[in-house]
């Protein structure tokens, strides 16, 4: 098989990436560890989801291996999803952008480093970004960077809590605002009004944005794009030129396949990305394809996380939305981030136990549970908080040989630790929230343990310098002469912000990269790699 571009991945990133080279006229071949999951059993995935099973598990036994190492357990499993529209099928669809000052630490603060590009430089790429993912929203945020076009969708209402919530802050001085949603507050793109089912981590309408059905069938639509599913790649190699010539992947037989291409795209998101580079190393690269920094797998972060609820005397009415609708970022900007963590404050339309779990918690039948449920459901108001986490190269994904996948490859092995610099910031973060919940006049106010956002962030950083960077501003690897990388493993910081409309944004701005420079070749040698 060939492609003029080899996408690894059919996510956020991968989807985009073909949907915008496709479009362009670029043959391109996406190879997908997962299978087409068929929108026509999206009931049955809720109904798994509702049993608090993973709808998007994979069937091979050991594909999603891995092991932990360092001071903090971080959980990989079930944060990841593989399928033809990658992790967003299970995103819960928040699509913030960076603010200018989250490109630039190193300048304002003192700490960590510079991206090589800023806000500016992306403004046009999130515009198209949230065009075609359908974002809902209003610029009423106070500390937002300017926008040279406004949302594509209007923004939800603020829900009932919302306005409970505006009541307490406003004394303290804290403001909200709208959180921007890639779910159609009215009919968008072919796709309807959202519904509020209130199962947003397995949307049953379809109106939530997944790349499955905003970015895939389009893609594949112009006769230019074609997907393989239930392909896992399990190495890349090398021509003579030092440019990659293959991508050897396996079906679910274990039988090994190649294909060839002019370019090469790694769309796997940060661990499967940093993974496959190591999977790939070489007699020129024995520590790992495109790693002679040594960078590959390095400064890997998250977003460290709590929830804080309390109980409230009245109905509070949650679930009937599900997703959030209000947020502030007022405490990830108006900070000096030098010694006081940036984190962001999600003001939870769901918190509380739901019926169904209680009474599966209960045991209880008839009258006992029908007064449960009355007793326990609806009385309940919660804030999420998101941490910055800084970069910190003991922070790493490496390969575990003792401990092998379905396809017997290495798992990817997670050394982790939270920091002083997080902590403070979560300690912080949670004073503000438990004042907001005491001053609602909440009672039982309690959080939770450390836990972590859905989102996997560097591994293979950005920059303009091969010692200290894998890929440079285009997202090519510094090493390899026609391999891309992208994704928020590409990420120099995190910021305290959800990395998916980045993720997007910057996914549009290599394709166009990419075009640009097969388009003078196209008229070549067809097996020649694209000059740097």
């Amino acid at each position: 098989m060939e492609a003029e571009v080899a996408i690894v991945g059919a996510g956020a990133a991968g989807g985009i990436l073909a949907l915008e080279l496709a479009r362009r006229g670029i043959r391109v071949v996406v190879l997908e560890s997962g299978p087409r999951h068929d929108f026509a059993r999206r009931p049955e995935y809720v109904r798994r989801y509702v049993r608090g099973e993973s709808p998007w598990a994979t069937p091979l036994p050991g594909l999603d291996r891995y092991t932990v190492g360092g001071p903090v357990p971080y959980q990989l499993g079930g944060r990841r999803a593989r399928g033809v529209g990658g992790s967003t099928l299970h995103w819960e669809g928040h699509a913030l952008r960076l603010h200018a000052n989250d490109f630039r630490l190193k300048s304002l603060y003192g700490i960590a480093d510079d991206w090589p590009i800023s806000y500016q430089d992306l403004d046009g790429y999130y515009a198209e970004a949230e065009r075609m993912l359908g974002v809902a929203g209003v610029a009423d945020e106070p500390w937002a960077a300017p926008r040279s076009a406004p949302f594509p969708l209007p923004p939800f209402s603020f829900s009932y809590s919302d306005g409970l919530f505006t009541r307490a802050c406003q004394p303290l001085g804290i403001a909200l605002h709208h959180l921007p949603q890639a779910r159609n507050s009215v009919a968008y793109a072919g796709r309807p009004q959202c519904r509020a089912c209130g199962t947003c981590q397995v949307c049953p309408t379809g109106a939530k944005a997944s790349v499955d059905l905003t970015h895939v069938p389009q893609a594949e639509a112009t006769g230019y794009a074609q997907v393989v599913t239930e392909a896992t790649v399990l190495r890349l190699e090398l021509d003579r030129s030092g440019g990659v010539s293959a991508a050897v992947y396996a079906k679910p037989d274990k039988v090994q396949h190649r294909l060839n291409a002019r370019v090469f795209v790694l769309a796997g998101g940060a661990v499967e990305n940093a993974r496959l580079l190591l999977l790939s190393a070489s007699r020129e690269f024995p520590g790992g394809l495109a790693n002679r920094s040594g960078l590959v797998g390095k400064f890997f972060m998250s977003h460290p996380s709590i929830d804080l609820t309390g109980r409230a005397r009245e109905n509070v009415y949650p679930y009937r939305i599900g997703f959030s609708t209000a947020m502030s970022r007022q405490f990830a900007i108006e900070r000096d981030r030098a010694t006081h963590g940036a984190f962001l404050l999600e003001f939870l339309n769901s918190a509380g136990p739901t019926p169904e779990r209680i009474a599966g918690a209960s045991g209880q039948w008839g009258e006992a549970l029908r007064t449960r449920v009355r007793e326990e459901f609806g009385h309940w108001l919660g804030i999420r908080v998101y941490a910055e986490q800084l970069p910190d190269r003991i922070n790493t994904i490496s390969l575990n040989a003792n401990v092998r996948d379905y396809f017997g490859s290495p798992a990817p092995h997670i050394h982790y630790i939270v920091g002083k610099y997080e902590r403070k910031a979560l300690d912080d973060a949670k004073e503000v929230a438990q004042k907001i919940l005491m001053a609602m006049g909440l009672t039982d106010v309690r959080s939770t343990g450390l836990s972590f956002a859905a989102h996997q962030i560097g591994t293979h950083r950005m920059g303009t310098d091969p010692g200290t960077s894998v890929v440079d501003v285009a997202l090519k690897a510094h090493d390899v002469p026609n391999l891309y990388l992208v994704g928020s493993g590409c990420f120099v910081t995190a910021s305290a912000s959800p990395p998916t409309l980045t993720i997007a944004a910057l996914a549009v701005r290599a394709a166009e990269h990419i075009a640009a420079r097969l388009r003078p070749a196209s008229r070549g040698d067809s097996t020649a790699h694209p000059a740097a």
